[in-house]
């Protein structure tokens, strides 16, 4: 593996670091004045001893950053702002820990290229929109804020294509961006499954500074992985020193996904209701949907976006609690709250370090809780 030294003005750093065996993008360990962002699995990685500010989990700093990483060094300097998000995207969640054999991941539409008689002129300062899902509104948000690029979590092509439209709503969506020059990358199962990703970020919500036993993934990845990479997966468990009440765990998750009011819970027969106090040491998580990836696990509580109803029973007749928040609840925060800084700091060493990477507002959950009793 390559080494190289680049030196960066680093104004976020992640200073409440993931506690999973496998190395975190942004784990740093001060040496004098040098920062070493370790991706070495033998790092020893902080505990979770610190009080963690779900507002503002990242430090100001400045020092030397070391990277080692063979992804970069083959990467030819990106020509413009696209390649250059593609590379940040591909270093921080590569794409080969994404489950190929249904999802699709990476740049799904590039940017259209310029009329030949349309002459180049210099680029200026770039925008980029990050977004849990493509929508009318998010591509109107893109247009107003003048973005060049959007990285969309979910996939915005799933299937093969046989035809581009205006019939179907995402394939207007993709004509729309491709008449803008728009281009649009999804990292999906490779951010859920890296060091860092979606996963580790709901375990750190739980967590919130609680000490852990171990963290281990639910559902290993069995395939060669790029180096420093090897022994991610999709979900995790954690396991606590000292058990938490369940509704301690309850407030702590609707803290960290952007204080959300209501959340279904699926309680075992034993249980009456959410008023005897349950004292958990095992979680186990999955952003998204996470009936086949949680199925075996023997956590007390199992976290996630959504879950099948039959997956879902099961479980409480195992004795287990289900929690689910909606699927997109369970993902969207992490963009600004990871993702955003993580990017900017890729991005700040190369020639778009000023780019202005923004949060989509116009991005929501596609479901409402109701109460009926309210309607006219």
């Amino acid at each position: 593996m390559s080494i190289w030294q680049r030196s960066s003005a680093l104004k976020l750093l992640s200073r409440h670091t993931s506690g999973f065996s496998s190395p975190f993008p942004y784990l740093v360990k001060t040496i004098s004045s040098v920062s070493v962002a370790s991706t070495c699995k033998s790092s020893k990685l902080p505990t979770h001893n610190q009080s963690w500010n779900q507002q503002n989990p990242f430090a100001i700093i400045k020092q030397i950053r070391t990277f080692s990483s063979s992804t970069i060094m083959a990467a030819p300097p990106a020509t413009c702002l696209t390649d250059a998000v593609v590379a940040a995207m591909r270093t921080l969640f590569p794409e080969e820990l994404a489950d190929s054999a249904w999802d699709n991941t990476g740049l799904l539409l590039g940017q259209a290229p310029l009329p030949p008689s349309s002459k180049a002129g210099v680029e200026s300062r770039g925008t980029v929109l990050l977004t849990n899902d493509l929508t009318s509104a998010v591509v109107d948000e893109a247009l107003k804020e003048g973005a060049q690029m959007i990285v969309c979590y979910h996939p915005i092509i799933f299937r093969p294509l046989k035809s581009l439209t205006t019939k179907d709503p995402m394939q207007t969506l993709l004509l729309r961006l491709a008449a803008e020059r728009i281009s649009v990358y999804c990292p999906h199962t490779a951010m859920d499954a890296a060091s860092g990703g979606l996963n580790d970020w709901l375990c750190d919500i739980l967590l919130d500074g609680e000490h852990q036993v171990k963290r281990t993934v639910a559902q290993p990845i069995s395939r060669p992985l790029p180096e420093g990479h090897q022994g991610t997966g999709y979900g995790r468990i954690v396991e606590l020193t000292r058990p938490v009440t369940l509704q301690t765990l309850l407030k702590r998750l609707s803290a960290g996904i952007g204080n959300q009011r209501y959340m279904m819970v699926a309680l075992p027969p034993t249980l009456d209701g959410l008023t005897k106090t349950q004292e958990i040491t095992k979680v186990a998580v999955c952003a998204g949907s996470g009936s086949d990836v949680l199925k075996d696990t023997d956590a007390q509580v199992l976290v996630t976006g959504e879950m099948a109803h039959h997956y879902a029973l099961r479980h409480t007749q195992l004795g287990q609690i289900v929690v689910t928040v909606f699927h997109s609840n369970s993902e969207r925060k992490y963009l600004e709250t990871r993702l955003k800084p993580m990017l900017e700091v890729e991005l700040e060493t190369t020639k778009y370090g000023d780019t202005r990477v923004i949060v989509s507002k116009a991005d929501r959950d596609p479901f409402e809780v109701i109460d009926v009793r309210d309607l006219a």
